[in-house]
């Protein structure tokens, strides 16, 4: 690391050490002010989805109600946004390392605006599932680019904690929505879904004003376009935010530019695929496909089941446990932190895995005897609780992890297909529910299913590299800077 002192002093060191990195930069600048404002900026595209996901899983009855809609049709409402998802987080790779992370985050937040308040004047379902779909993608769009930028400016000991941070406003904006049913309707059953939908876009326009202002583009997405001045400039930014003295911020790029002056879009996209396709992280990424797959499916599929079953296993109170169910998120992500911090990731991934499926097989237990023994109906809300908290823990571990065994030339993209892996569970969850529940009558074979997978999971993990406290890479060939086990804990 250079030793900043006098310019003389400088160029003296400086031919005859090496210089740092971007990542070893970020990490003498510290954590500071500068990642709160970032944090806050682009880290609200998880508190747009809280909102939008957990309204539009609400309000389905209500639409099928509005439109004498069949089951299967009440989980396509909901499916349909998962699908634009699944397509929004594909898209975002290539986009988040053509145009830059920012721009793709501020496009994001502006067309989930303006796209909600479209889907409010649907004049029937056709245009209801179309316009739905374009939200889906626009909020998946903003994912991927965001989870870069946060590894990409976040100090090494601090990645786990910031990106835990970040992603808790998804349980803020599923407190926004839950607010907004109960303000309506505390039972579900009567719900103004039109006026909910338009309330519940106003967090994405108040954050793409303040993304317009607070989110720079990433310094690393800067260096490899080649645009060194401006990365200088953006990290010089964060040191003076921060407080950090004023050492120098010129750094070393140890990969090529991922795009020429003559590279269109699909040249980028081609070049990052055949990072991802090679020996070393092939296998890696379809585990981490497996694991977001598994952690989403957990979520989304319960965030629609749960206001279809509460309301059969209460007597009263559905609406409110859906409010309590989104404050036992935040927890989650708390530990999700400190694991993450405190252990090697893929200790904390296992920890993860077993208490969710402990957690699905207790709610199970206890909501199917909920009118028997009060103990069962203590375990159902054991379960019920666990459910919504769980999650939080995998989804703060593996999408850290889907972002840190990437280099920076192949990053966006790598972590597009781990989101995209978790998208597609997120679609079939409603279809899943709907279909176990017309085939056997009963919700219970829709949690052992999830049950089963997130089993599966904790034999597969060990394919995945461990991150905890390793430097970020320009190139996958790159040697790897990782510190003892002892050295990962933060001070």
């Amino acid at each position: 690391m250079l030793r900043h002192t006098s310019n003389t002093a400088g160029d003296a060191e400086g031919a005859k050490a090496p210089k740092p990195t971007i990542a070893e930069v970020i990490d003498k600048i510290g954590y500071g002010w500068s990642q709160v404002r970032t944090g806050i900026a682009g880290g609200g595209v998880w508190m747009a989805d809280g909102s939008e996901l957990l309204l539009i899983s609400a309000v389905t009855r209500a639409v099928a109600d509005e439109w004498q809609l069949s089951a299967s049709m009440q989980g396509f409402v909901v499916t349909v946004v998962f699908f634009g998802l699944l397509l929004g987080n594909l898209c975002s790779g290539p986009a988040s390392a053509y145009f830059g992370r920012r721009d793709v985050i501020v496009v994001s937040y502006v067309g989930i605006f303006f796209f909600s308040v479209v889907c409010s004047l649907a004049p029937n379902i056709t245009w209801l599932l179309t316009w739905r779909f374009i939200v889906g993608w626009f909020i998946g769009f903003g994912q991927p680019a965001w989870l870069a930028v946060n590894t990409e400016m976040t100090p090494t000991p601090w990645r786990m904690v910031s990106g835990a941070m970040t992603q808790s406003l998804f349980s803020l904006g599923e407190i926004y929505a839950a607010l907004l049913i109960m303000q309506d309707d505390p039972s579900l059953k009567v719900l103004h879904w039109r006026m909910l939908l338009q309330l519940g876009s106003v967090p994405a326009l108040v954050l793409a004003l303040l993304s317009m202002f607070m989110l720079p583009h990433s310094p690393s997405f800067l260096a490899m376009q080649g645009r060194r001045d401006e990365a200088i400039a953006v990290l010089e930014t964060m040191r003076d935010q921060n407080g950090a003295d004023k050492f120098s911020v010129d750094f070393s790029l140890h990969a090529p530019p991922a795009k020429t002056e003559n590279d269109g879009f699909f040249a980028v996209f081609f070049k990052q695929l055949v990072v991802l396709s090679g020996s070393k992280l092939l296998a890696p990424t379809l585990v981490l496909m497996l694991s977001c797959f598994n952690s989403n499916l957990a979520l989304y599929g319960c965030l629609f089941a749960f206001p279809q079953v509460l309301p059969d296993v209460l007597d009263s109170g559905a609406g409110s446990q859906l409010l309590v169910g989104a404050l036992m998120e935040l927890p989650g992500y708390a530990i999700g932190a400190y694991l993450g911090s405190r252990c090697f990731r893929k200790t904390a991934s296992k920890f993860y895995f077993t208490l969710q499926a402990c957690f699905l097989l207790t709610f199970i237990l206890g909501a199917k005897n909920v009118h028997g023994w009060f103990l069962f109906k203590v375990a159902m809300y054991i379960g019920y609780y666990g459910i919504k908290m769980a999650p939080m823990i995998g989804f703060s571990v593996i999408y850290q992890m889907s972002t840190e065994i990437y280099p920076a030339n192949a990053r966006t993209t790598g972590t597009a297909l781990c989101l995209a892996g978790g998208r597609v569970a997120a679609m079939m969850g409603p279809l899943i529910y709907e279909v176990a529940v017309e085939l056997t009558g009963t919700w219970m074979f829709f949690f052992l299913f999830m049950a089963a997978c997130t089993v599966l999971n904790l034999y597969v993990i060990d394919i995945v590299p461990e991150t905890a406290g390793v430097t970020l890479q320009d190139e996958i060939d790159e040697p790897v800077t990782e510190k003892s086990y002892g050295d990962r804990v933060m001070d």
